[in-house]
Protein backbone atom coordinates (compact mmCIF):
# COMPACT_ATOMS: atom_id res chain seq x y z
CA UNK A 1 0.00 0.00 0.00
CA UNK A 2 1.12 3.20 -0.77
CA UNK A 3 1.89 6.11 1.03
CA UNK A 4 -0.94 8.22 -0.12
CA UNK A 5 -3.51 5.26 -0.15
CA UNK A 6 -2.69 5.19 3.74
CA UNK A 7 -3.23 8.82 3.72
CA UNK A 8 -6.46 8.21 2.16
CA UNK A 9 -7.39 5.09 4.65
CA UNK A 10 -6.74 7.22 7.43
CA UNK A 11 -8.78 10.11 6.39
CA UNK A 12 -11.20 8.37 5.72
CA UNK A 13 -11.49 6.52 8.71
CA UNK A 14 -11.38 10.27 10.79
CA UNK A 15 -14.08 11.62 8.22
CA UNK A 16 -16.64 8.95 9.71
CA UNK A 17 -15.69 9.34 13.16
CA UNK A 18 -15.84 13.39 13.60
CA UNK A 19 -17.35 14.43 16.76
CA UNK A 20 -20.47 17.56 17.33
CA UNK A 21 -18.78 20.96 17.46
CA UNK A 22 -21.29 21.55 20.22
CA UNK A 23 -20.54 18.69 21.72
CA UNK A 24 -17.09 19.62 22.49
CA UNK A 25 -17.70 23.08 23.10
CA UNK A 26 -19.80 22.31 25.89
CA UNK A 27 -17.21 19.33 27.45
CA UNK A 28 -14.77 22.46 28.51
CA UNK A 29 -16.27 22.01 31.97
CA UNK A 30 -17.35 18.75 33.58
CA UNK A 31 -19.49 17.65 36.57
CA UNK A 32 -18.19 15.43 39.59
CA UNK A 33 -19.29 11.86 38.33
CA UNK A 34 -17.48 9.81 40.85
CA UNK A 35 -14.74 8.95 43.40
CA UNK A 36 -12.04 6.28 42.85
CA UNK A 37 -9.86 5.39 45.60
CA UNK A 38 -6.34 2.85 45.79
CA UNK A 39 -4.97 1.28 48.21
CA UNK A 40 -1.82 -1.28 47.59
CA UNK A 41 -2.85 -4.84 47.18
CA UNK A 42 -1.01 -6.46 49.99
CA UNK A 43 -0.28 -5.51 53.90
CA UNK A 44 0.56 -7.04 56.90
CA UNK A 45 -1.27 -6.90 59.66
CA UNK A 46 -0.64 -3.29 61.54
CA UNK A 47 1.95 -2.39 58.29
CA UNK A 48 1.06 1.62 57.72
CA UNK A 49 -0.70 2.15 54.52
CA UNK A 50 -1.88 4.92 51.62
CA UNK A 51 -4.97 5.31 50.27
CA UNK A 52 -5.38 7.78 47.01
CA UNK A 53 -8.62 9.06 46.56
CA UNK A 54 -9.49 10.98 42.86
CA UNK A 55 -12.73 12.77 41.52
CA UNK A 56 -13.49 12.35 37.94
CA UNK A 57 -15.36 14.50 36.22
CA UNK A 58 -17.97 12.40 33.03
CA UNK A 59 -15.06 12.86 30.47
CA UNK A 60 -12.65 10.97 32.72
CA UNK A 61 -10.61 14.01 33.94
CA UNK A 62 -9.47 15.08 37.25
CA UNK A 63 -12.29 17.18 38.95
CA UNK A 64 -11.23 19.64 41.04
CA UNK A 65 -14.15 20.40 43.71
CA UNK A 66 -14.83 19.93 47.12
CA UNK A 67 -15.85 17.15 48.71
CA UNK A 68 -16.36 14.71 51.87
CA UNK A 69 -16.60 11.00 52.71
CA UNK A 70 -17.13 9.22 55.56
CA UNK A 71 -15.16 5.67 55.52
CA UNK A 72 -15.35 2.26 57.01
CA UNK A 73 -13.49 -1.21 56.96
CA UNK A 74 -14.70 -4.35 56.27
CA UNK A 75 -11.88 -4.75 59.00
CA UNK A 76 -13.67 -3.65 62.22
CA UNK A 77 -10.27 -3.43 64.07
CA UNK A 78 -9.06 -1.11 61.43
CA UNK A 79 -7.36 1.98 61.85
CA UNK A 80 -8.91 4.66 59.34
CA UNK A 81 -9.34 8.44 59.43
CA UNK A 82 -13.36 8.67 59.79
CA UNK A 83 -13.55 11.14 56.80
CA UNK A 84 -11.63 12.10 53.80
CA UNK A 85 -11.85 15.90 52.61
CA UNK A 86 -11.41 16.75 49.24
CA UNK A 87 -10.84 20.77 48.63
CA UNK A 88 -10.51 22.53 45.42
CA UNK A 89 -6.86 23.25 45.60
CA UNK A 90 -6.12 19.44 45.54
CA UNK A 91 -6.77 19.49 42.04
CA UNK A 92 -8.79 16.77 42.29
CA UNK A 93 -7.04 14.12 44.01
CA UNK A 94 -4.97 13.56 47.88
CA UNK A 95 -3.84 10.66 49.47
CA UNK A 96 -3.93 9.57 53.51
CA UNK A 97 -1.63 7.69 55.17
CA UNK A 98 -1.60 6.00 58.44
CA UNK A 99 -3.91 3.39 57.90
CA UNK A 100 -3.43 0.48 59.04
CA UNK A 101 -5.41 -3.12 59.00
CA UNK A 102 -5.32 -5.28 61.95
CA UNK A 103 -7.30 -8.67 60.96
CA UNK A 104 -5.81 -11.26 58.31
CA UNK A 105 -7.87 -11.49 54.86
CA UNK A 106 -9.29 -9.59 52.21
CA UNK A 107 -10.29 -6.28 53.10
CA UNK A 108 -11.88 -3.23 51.62
CA UNK A 109 -12.33 -0.03 52.77
CA UNK A 110 -16.11 2.02 51.57
CA UNK A 111 -15.94 6.17 51.07
CA UNK A 112 -19.34 7.44 51.26
CA UNK A 113 -20.45 10.48 49.84
CA UNK A 114 -21.75 13.12 52.34
CA UNK A 115 -23.74 14.86 49.93
CA UNK A 116 -25.16 12.31 47.57
CA UNK A 117 -25.04 9.40 49.78
CA UNK A 118 -23.05 7.66 46.99
CA UNK A 119 -20.60 4.48 47.89
CA UNK A 120 -17.35 4.26 46.63
CA UNK A 121 -15.23 1.07 47.03
CA UNK A 122 -11.50 0.54 46.80
CA UNK A 123 -9.71 -2.16 45.53
CA UNK A 124 -9.53 -4.97 47.53
CA UNK A 125 -5.91 -5.34 49.62
CA UNK A 126 -4.95 -8.98 51.10
CA UNK A 127 -3.71 -8.75 55.00
CA UNK A 128 -1.13 -11.61 55.67
CA UNK A 129 -0.19 -11.95 59.25
CA UNK A 130 3.77 -11.90 58.12
CA UNK A 131 5.64 -10.63 55.86
CA UNK A 132 4.15 -12.36 51.87
CA UNK A 133 6.89 -13.97 49.53
CA UNK A 134 5.56 -11.74 46.92
CA UNK A 135 3.83 -8.87 46.72
CA UNK A 136 1.01 -7.82 43.55
CA UNK A 137 2.53 -4.47 42.37
CA UNK A 138 0.45 -2.31 39.01
CA UNK A 139 1.76 -1.26 36.54
CA UNK A 140 0.67 0.20 33.10
CA UNK A 141 4.30 -0.25 30.39
CA UNK A 142 3.06 0.23 27.45
CA UNK A 143 2.57 4.62 26.63
CA UNK A 144 3.97 6.93 24.53
CA UNK A 145 5.28 10.24 25.07
CA UNK A 146 6.59 13.50 22.37
CA UNK A 147 9.77 11.04 21.62
CA UNK A 148 7.39 10.04 19.14
CA UNK A 149 3.38 10.22 18.47
CA UNK A 150 2.65 10.78 21.71
CA UNK A 151 1.47 14.05 23.59
CA UNK A 152 3.40 15.19 26.83
CA UNK A 153 6.43 14.66 28.03
CA UNK A 154 7.86 10.64 29.54
CA UNK A 155 8.67 12.70 33.01
CA UNK A 156 5.27 14.56 33.61
CA UNK A 157 3.79 11.06 32.61
CA UNK A 158 5.75 8.87 34.97
CA UNK A 159 4.45 11.65 38.00
CA UNK A 160 1.17 11.15 37.21
CA UNK A 161 1.11 7.65 37.49
CA UNK A 162 3.24 7.76 40.54
CA UNK A 163 1.15 10.31 42.59
CA UNK A 164 -2.54 9.99 40.51
CA UNK A 165 -2.76 6.88 39.91
CA UNK A 166 -0.62 5.18 42.93
CA UNK A 167 1.06 2.92 40.49
CA UNK A 168 4.55 0.88 41.59
CA UNK A 169 5.55 0.59 37.48
CA UNK A 170 5.25 2.84 34.63
CA UNK A 171 7.36 1.59 31.30
CA UNK A 172 6.73 4.43 28.18
CA UNK A 173 7.93 2.33 24.69
CA UNK A 174 8.46 5.09 22.21
CA UNK A 175 8.48 3.66 18.42
CA UNK A 176 11.94 3.27 17.01
CA UNK A 177 10.96 4.06 13.54
CA UNK A 178 7.50 5.17 13.34
CA UNK A 179 5.86 8.43 14.80
CA UNK A 180 2.81 9.05 12.33
CA UNK A 181 3.62 12.31 12.23
CA UNK A 182 6.98 11.66 11.47
CA UNK A 183 8.73 9.60 8.68
CA UNK A 184 10.22 6.67 9.89
CA UNK A 185 13.94 7.12 8.64
CA UNK A 186 13.78 10.42 10.50
CA UNK A 187 12.22 9.09 14.34
CA UNK A 188 14.82 6.65 13.43
CA UNK A 189 17.57 8.97 12.82
CA UNK A 190 16.05 10.83 16.24
CA UNK A 191 16.06 7.76 18.17
CA UNK A 192 19.88 7.36 17.43
CA UNK A 193 20.97 11.12 17.44
CA UNK A 194 19.26 11.94 21.03
CA UNK A 195 15.98 10.78 22.05
CA UNK A 196 17.30 6.91 23.18
CA UNK A 197 20.02 7.76 25.59
CA UNK A 198 17.14 10.69 26.57
CA UNK A 199 14.83 7.60 27.69
CA UNK A 200 17.42 6.12 29.46
CA UNK A 201 17.98 9.50 31.23
CA UNK A 202 14.53 9.98 32.24
CA UNK A 203 13.78 6.39 33.36
CA UNK A 204 16.29 6.46 35.24
CA UNK A 205 15.81 9.64 37.15
CA UNK A 206 12.30 8.46 38.38
CA UNK A 207 13.15 5.06 39.42
CA UNK A 208 13.30 4.76 43.20
CA UNK A 209 13.60 1.11 44.91
CA UNK A 210 11.33 0.15 46.64
CA UNK A 211 8.21 2.68 46.09
CA UNK A 212 8.28 3.22 41.95
CA UNK A 213 9.66 1.29 39.78
CA UNK A 214 10.73 2.57 35.99
CA UNK A 215 11.16 0.16 33.08
CA UNK A 216 13.21 0.85 30.21
CA UNK A 217 11.98 0.20 26.64
CA UNK A 218 10.77 0.73 23.20
CA UNK A 219 8.43 -0.16 20.40
CA UNK A 220 9.55 -2.34 17.73
CA UNK A 221 7.29 -0.63 15.12
CA UNK A 222 6.35 -2.18 11.63
CA UNK A 223 4.36 0.10 9.22
CA UNK A 224 0.78 -0.01 8.35
CA UNK A 225 -0.56 -3.20 6.29
CA UNK A 226 3.22 -4.38 7.05
CA UNK A 227 3.15 -6.07 10.27
CA UNK A 228 2.57 -5.97 13.93
CA UNK A 229 4.27 -4.18 16.94
CA UNK A 230 7.00 -5.35 19.48
CA UNK A 231 7.65 -3.88 23.13
CA UNK A 232 11.10 -4.63 24.06
CA UNK A 233 11.61 -4.12 27.74
CA UNK A 234 15.40 -4.32 29.95
CA UNK A 235 15.79 -5.21 32.94
CA UNK A 236 18.16 -2.16 33.08
CA UNK A 237 19.06 1.05 31.04
CA UNK A 238 23.10 0.38 31.38
CA UNK A 239 23.96 -1.44 27.96
CA UNK A 240 20.23 -1.07 26.78
CA UNK A 241 20.29 -1.60 22.95
CA UNK A 242 17.82 -0.24 20.08
CA UNK A 243 17.36 -2.89 18.00
CA UNK A 244 14.98 -1.01 15.27
CA UNK A 245 12.89 -2.17 12.63
CA UNK A 246 14.50 -0.86 9.56
CA UNK A 247 17.99 -1.51 10.09
CA UNK A 248 18.71 -5.15 8.14
CA UNK A 249 20.07 -7.41 11.19
CA UNK A 250 16.75 -6.29 13.28
CA UNK A 251 13.93 -6.13 10.16
CA UNK A 252 12.08 -9.22 10.88
CA UNK A 253 10.38 -10.62 14.11
CA UNK A 254 12.79 -13.51 13.60
CA UNK A 255 15.69 -11.25 13.10
CA UNK A 256 14.73 -9.34 16.34
CA UNK A 257 14.18 -12.57 18.22
CA UNK A 258 17.84 -13.75 17.29
CA UNK A 259 19.20 -10.47 18.32
CA UNK A 260 17.84 -10.19 21.72
CA UNK A 261 18.69 -14.09 22.28
CA UNK A 262 22.33 -13.09 21.20
CA UNK A 263 21.91 -9.83 23.16
CA UNK A 264 20.90 -11.75 26.47
CA UNK A 265 23.67 -14.46 25.97
CA UNK A 266 26.44 -11.78 25.90
CA UNK A 267 25.69 -9.21 27.77
CA UNK A 268 25.09 -8.60 32.13
CA UNK A 269 21.50 -6.84 30.87
CA UNK A 270 18.41 -9.25 29.84
CA UNK A 271 15.14 -7.99 27.64
CA UNK A 272 12.26 -9.65 26.46
CA UNK A 273 10.15 -8.89 23.49
CA UNK A 274 6.26 -8.38 23.78
CA UNK A 275 3.66 -8.42 21.15
CA UNK A 276 0.41 -6.18 21.06
CA UNK A 277 -2.86 -6.12 19.89
CA UNK A 278 -1.43 -8.56 17.35
CA UNK A 279 -5.18 -8.50 15.95
CA UNK A 280 -5.72 -5.20 14.73
CA UNK A 281 -5.69 -5.71 11.03
CA UNK A 282 -3.33 -2.40 10.26
CA UNK A 283 -0.79 -3.56 12.61
CA UNK A 284 -1.57 -7.53 12.80
CA UNK A 285 0.86 -10.19 14.25
CA UNK A 286 0.71 -13.34 12.43
CA UNK A 287 1.76 -16.14 15.37
CA UNK A 288 1.17 -18.59 12.44
CA UNK A 289 3.31 -16.87 10.31
CA UNK A 290 6.34 -16.57 12.51
CA UNK A 291 8.89 -18.27 13.85
CA UNK A 292 7.96 -17.26 17.29
CA UNK A 293 10.70 -17.78 20.24
CA UNK A 294 8.51 -18.49 23.45
CA UNK A 295 11.98 -17.19 25.44
CA UNK A 296 12.64 -13.68 24.26
CA UNK A 297 8.63 -13.25 23.96
CA UNK A 298 7.04 -15.07 26.51
CA UNK A 299 4.18 -12.67 27.03
CA UNK A 300 1.99 -11.37 24.65
CA UNK A 301 -0.47 -8.20 25.39
CA UNK A 302 -3.70 -9.48 25.58
CA UNK A 303 -5.83 -5.95 25.69
CA UNK A 304 -4.99 -2.49 24.95
CA UNK A 305 -7.54 0.54 24.30
CA UNK A 306 -7.60 -1.12 20.89
CA UNK A 307 -9.31 -3.97 22.90
CA UNK A 308 -8.49 -7.38 23.17
CA UNK A 309 -6.82 -9.83 21.17
CA UNK A 310 -7.72 -13.40 22.90
CA UNK A 311 -10.29 -13.81 20.38
CA UNK A 312 -12.48 -12.75 17.55
CA UNK A 313 -15.19 -10.59 18.31
CA UNK A 314 -17.89 -13.21 15.67
CA UNK A 315 -17.22 -15.91 18.87
CA UNK A 316 -18.40 -13.48 21.73
CA UNK A 317 -15.78 -11.35 22.78
CA UNK A 318 -16.75 -8.62 25.16
CA UNK A 319 -13.84 -6.45 24.13
CA UNK A 320 -13.42 -6.84 20.39
CA UNK A 321 -10.72 -4.52 19.05
CA UNK A 322 -12.38 -1.95 17.60
CA UNK A 323 -10.03 0.99 17.26
CA UNK A 324 -7.86 1.63 14.41
CA UNK A 325 -9.08 -0.49 11.50
CA UNK A 326 -10.69 -2.97 14.02
CA UNK A 327 -10.14 -6.51 14.55
CA UNK A 328 -8.61 -8.91 11.43
CA UNK A 329 -10.78 -11.75 9.95
CA UNK A 330 -8.80 -14.30 10.08
CA UNK A 331 -7.17 -17.09 12.10
CA UNK A 332 -3.56 -16.75 13.11
CA UNK A 333 -3.66 -13.05 15.01
CA UNK A 334 -4.91 -14.21 18.66
CA UNK A 335 -3.87 -15.15 21.46
CA UNK A 336 -5.92 -18.69 21.25
CA UNK A 337 -3.94 -19.09 18.01
CA UNK A 338 -0.80 -18.57 19.57
CA UNK A 339 -1.32 -21.08 22.57
CA UNK A 340 -3.27 -23.72 19.51
CA UNK A 341 0.40 -23.57 18.12
CA UNK A 342 2.10 -24.49 21.29
CA UNK A 343 3.81 -21.05 21.71
CA UNK A 344 4.26 -20.65 25.72
CA UNK A 345 3.11 -17.11 26.30
CA UNK A 346 1.51 -15.64 29.10
CA UNK A 347 -0.54 -12.77 29.29
CA UNK A 348 -0.75 -9.15 30.65
CA UNK A 349 -2.40 -5.43 29.56
CA UNK A 350 -1.65 -2.38 29.09
CA UNK A 351 -2.73 0.81 28.11
CA UNK A 352 -1.07 2.09 24.94
CA UNK A 353 -1.58 5.49 25.27
CA UNK A 354 -0.57 8.27 23.81
CA UNK A 355 -0.32 10.71 26.57
CA UNK A 356 0.62 11.31 29.81
CA UNK A 357 -1.86 9.65 31.46
CA UNK A 358 -0.47 5.94 33.09
CA UNK A 359 -3.13 3.94 34.49
CA UNK A 360 -6.03 6.40 33.46
CA UNK A 361 -6.56 6.31 29.59
CA UNK A 362 -8.63 8.95 28.05
CA UNK A 363 -9.45 7.82 24.33
CA UNK A 364 -12.62 5.61 24.97
CA UNK A 365 -14.60 8.53 27.06
CA UNK A 366 -16.88 10.75 25.15
CA UNK A 367 -14.95 13.36 22.55
CA UNK A 368 -14.01 16.28 24.85
CA UNK A 369 -11.50 19.26 24.28
CA UNK A 370 -8.65 19.19 25.97
CA UNK A 371 -7.71 22.21 28.05
CA UNK A 372 -5.29 24.86 26.26
CA UNK A 373 -2.84 24.18 28.91
CA UNK A 374 -2.62 20.96 28.28
CA UNK A 375 -2.09 21.45 24.29
CA UNK A 376 0.70 24.42 25.38
CA UNK A 377 2.51 21.73 27.63
CA UNK A 378 1.53 18.47 26.34
CA UNK A 379 1.74 19.58 22.33
CA UNK A 380 0.01 17.51 19.68
CA UNK A 381 0.09 13.99 19.55
CA UNK A 382 -2.21 10.80 19.62
CA UNK A 383 -3.29 11.18 22.97
CA UNK A 384 -5.16 15.09 22.63
CA UNK A 385 -6.48 14.09 19.23
CA UNK A 386 -8.12 11.07 20.25
CA UNK A 387 -9.98 12.87 22.95
CA UNK A 388 -11.43 15.01 20.55
CA UNK A 389 -12.56 12.11 17.75
CA UNK A 390 -15.34 9.54 18.15
CA UNK A 391 -12.19 6.60 18.40
CA UNK A 392 -14.33 3.42 19.64
CA UNK A 393 -11.96 2.54 21.87
CA UNK A 394 -11.57 1.12 25.45
CA UNK A 395 -10.23 1.50 28.66
CA UNK A 396 -6.78 0.86 28.86
CA UNK A 397 -5.23 -2.00 30.80
CA UNK A 398 -3.58 -2.46 33.77
CA UNK A 399 -0.50 -5.46 35.04
CA UNK A 400 -0.48 -7.10 37.64
CA UNK A 401 3.41 -8.46 38.71
CA UNK A 402 3.52 -11.10 41.45
CA UNK A 403 7.21 -9.93 42.67
CA UNK A 404 9.41 -10.49 45.31
CA UNK A 405 10.40 -7.07 45.62
CA UNK A 406 9.47 -3.61 44.46
CA UNK A 407 12.68 -3.10 42.47
CA UNK A 408 13.69 -3.10 38.68
CA UNK A 409 14.75 -7.19 38.98
CA UNK A 410 11.58 -7.82 41.03
CA UNK A 411 9.57 -6.55 38.54
CA UNK A 412 11.24 -7.98 35.51
CA UNK A 413 11.74 -11.26 37.08
CA UNK A 414 7.82 -11.56 36.99
CA UNK A 415 7.75 -10.74 33.50
CA UNK A 416 10.43 -13.01 32.34
CA UNK A 417 8.77 -15.94 34.42
CA UNK A 418 5.44 -15.22 33.27
CA UNK A 419 4.63 -14.09 36.81
CA UNK A 420 2.15 -11.49 35.47
CA UNK A 421 -1.51 -11.15 34.52
CA UNK A 422 -3.62 -8.47 32.76
CA UNK A 423 -6.63 -6.43 33.85
CA UNK A 424 -8.67 -3.46 32.63
CA UNK A 425 -8.45 -0.42 34.16
CA UNK A 426 -9.00 0.61 36.74
CA UNK A 427 -9.85 -2.61 37.90
CA UNK A 428 -6.96 -4.23 40.37
CA UNK A 429 -8.51 -7.40 40.74
CA UNK A 430 -6.86 -9.68 42.87
CA UNK A 431 -6.60 -13.78 41.16
CA UNK A 432 -5.04 -16.54 42.67
CA UNK A 433 -4.67 -19.29 40.03
CA UNK A 434 -2.89 -22.79 40.49
CA UNK A 435 -3.10 -26.22 39.18
CA UNK A 436 -1.88 -28.98 40.88
CA UNK A 437 -0.50 -26.14 43.42
CA UNK A 438 1.68 -24.97 40.91
CA UNK A 439 0.73 -20.83 40.70
CA UNK A 440 0.86 -19.39 37.43
CA UNK A 441 4.58 -17.98 36.47
CA UNK A 442 6.45 -20.77 39.27
CA UNK A 443 7.95 -24.20 37.89
CA UNK A 444 7.83 -22.55 34.20
CA UNK A 445 3.82 -22.61 35.03
CA UNK A 446 3.75 -26.15 34.11
CA UNK A 447 2.08 -29.10 36.04
CA UNK A 448 4.17 -32.63 35.32
CA UNK A 449 2.56 -35.77 35.50
CA UNK A 450 3.55 -39.31 34.92
CA UNK A 451 -0.08 -41.12 33.81
CA UNK A 452 -2.56 -38.75 31.66
CA UNK A 453 -5.49 -40.07 33.07
CA UNK A 454 -4.36 -38.28 36.55
CA UNK A 455 -7.14 -35.77 38.06
CA UNK A 456 -5.46 -32.35 38.29
CA UNK A 457 -6.77 -29.66 40.98
CA UNK A 458 -7.56 -26.24 39.83
CA UNK A 459 -7.85 -23.53 42.95
CA UNK A 460 -9.17 -20.30 42.13
CA UNK A 461 -9.10 -17.01 44.33
CA UNK A 462 -11.25 -13.60 43.01
CA UNK A 463 -11.06 -10.64 44.99
CA UNK A 464 -12.46 -7.69 42.55
CA UNK A 465 -13.00 -3.88 42.31
CA UNK A 466 -16.97 -5.19 41.71
CA UNK A 467 -18.92 -8.00 42.40
CA UNK A 468 -18.14 -10.52 40.30
CA UNK A 469 -20.76 -12.43 37.09
CA UNK A 470 -18.68 -15.35 36.04
CA UNK A 471 -15.12 -17.12 35.95
CA UNK A 472 -14.21 -18.42 32.81
CA UNK A 473 -11.74 -21.62 33.24
CA UNK A 474 -10.28 -21.78 29.37
CA UNK A 475 -9.11 -25.33 28.63
CA UNK A 476 -7.45 -25.95 25.58
CA UNK A 477 -9.45 -22.78 24.27
CA UNK A 478 -12.57 -23.62 25.10
CA UNK A 479 -14.41 -22.36 27.89
CA UNK A 480 -14.04 -25.72 30.06
CA UNK A 481 -16.15 -24.73 32.89
CA UNK A 482 -17.49 -21.74 34.66
CA UNK A 483 -17.97 -20.38 38.44
CA UNK A 484 -21.18 -18.19 38.58
CA UNK A 485 -21.51 -15.29 40.61
CA UNK A 486 -23.87 -12.23 40.44
CA UNK A 487 -24.64 -9.93 37.44
CA UNK A 488 -26.06 -7.31 39.51
CA UNK A 489 -23.40 -4.22 39.61
CA UNK A 490 -24.96 -3.06 42.92
CA UNK A 491 -24.90 -6.45 44.94
CA UNK A 492 -22.97 -5.81 47.88
CA UNK A 493 -19.30 -6.31 49.13
CA UNK A 494 -20.10 -10.06 49.90
CA UNK A 495 -20.16 -10.57 46.28
CA UNK A 496 -17.03 -9.17 45.29
CA UNK A 497 -15.07 -12.59 45.88
CA UNK A 498 -15.80 -15.69 44.75
CA UNK A 499 -13.12 -19.28 45.22
CA UNK A 500 -13.66 -22.51 43.69
CA UNK A 501 -11.89 -25.64 44.00
CA UNK A 502 -12.51 -27.14 40.56
CA UNK A 503 -10.89 -31.22 39.46
CA UNK A 504 -9.98 -32.05 36.16
CA UNK A 505 -10.12 -35.81 35.19
CA UNK A 506 -10.18 -36.36 31.86
CA UNK A 507 -7.48 -37.37 30.22
CA UNK A 508 -4.55 -34.76 28.52
CA UNK A 509 -5.24 -34.41 25.07
CA UNK A 510 -3.23 -31.42 24.28
CA UNK A 511 -4.28 -29.08 21.11
CA UNK A 512 -4.08 -28.65 17.60
CA UNK A 513 -3.68 -25.24 15.21
CA UNK A 514 -3.68 -27.18 11.86
CA UNK A 515 -2.82 -30.69 10.75
CA UNK A 516 1.19 -30.40 11.33
CA UNK A 517 0.88 -27.41 14.29
CA UNK A 518 -0.08 -27.99 17.62
CA UNK A 519 0.37 -29.03 21.42
CA UNK A 520 0.51 -32.04 23.49
CA UNK A 521 -0.16 -30.38 26.59
CA UNK A 522 -2.87 -29.31 28.06
CA UNK A 523 -3.55 -25.63 28.60
CA UNK A 524 -5.95 -23.28 31.20
CA UNK A 525 -6.49 -19.86 31.73
CA UNK A 526 -9.19 -17.91 33.26
CA UNK A 527 -11.37 -15.44 32.04
CA UNK A 528 -12.67 -13.16 34.70
CA UNK A 529 -15.67 -10.72 34.13
CA UNK A 530 -17.31 -8.11 36.49
CA UNK A 531 -21.04 -6.84 37.08
CA UNK A 532 -19.50 -3.26 35.87
CA UNK A 533 -17.85 -4.73 32.69
CA UNK A 534 -14.34 -4.73 34.22
CA UNK A 535 -12.37 -8.12 33.76
CA UNK A 536 -8.73 -9.99 34.20
CA UNK A 537 -6.99 -12.71 32.14
CA UNK A 538 -5.02 -14.88 34.17
CA UNK A 539 -2.12 -17.70 32.90
CA UNK A 540 -2.29 -20.28 31.32
CA UNK A 541 -1.04 -22.72 33.01
CA UNK A 542 -0.06 -25.96 31.17
CA UNK A 543 -0.11 -29.45 32.26
CA UNK A 544 2.67 -32.02 30.54
CA UNK A 545 3.25 -35.80 30.79
CA UNK A 546 6.57 -37.14 31.44
CA UNK A 547 7.93 -39.59 29.01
Amino acid sequence: MSVLAKFAEVAKVFAQRRPSVRDLWNSRSGTFDRAHAIVPSDAVVDEPVTVTVQLWDEYERLHAAERRFRVTATDDRATVPDRVTLRRADDGYTTVDGLSFATPGTQYLTLTDEETGQQFHTNPIRVHESEPDRRTLWGDIHLHSRFSDGAGSMSKGMRFGRDVMALDVVAYTDHDTMGFFIPPQLQRWLMDRSNFEEMKARTDRLDDPGEFVTLFAYEWTKQPHVGGHVNVYFRDTDGAVLFDSLTARSNTYEKLFDRLREYNAECDNEAVAIPHHPAESMYPFDFAGVDYDDEVAPLVEVYSQWGSSEYPGSEGNRRPVTMGSGEIDADGYYVRDALALGNRVGMLAGSDYHGPHPGHSLVHTKPHLPSLAEWREDGIGWGHIWRVWNEPSHPGGLTAFRAESHTRDGVFDALSTRRVYGTTQPDRILVDFSLGGISVGEAGSTVEIDDPTAPRTLSIDVAGTAPIEVIEVIKNNRVWETVEGTADPDAGLESFTLTATLTDDEPVTGMAYDDERGTEDDCYYLRVVQADGGMAWVGPLWVTVRE
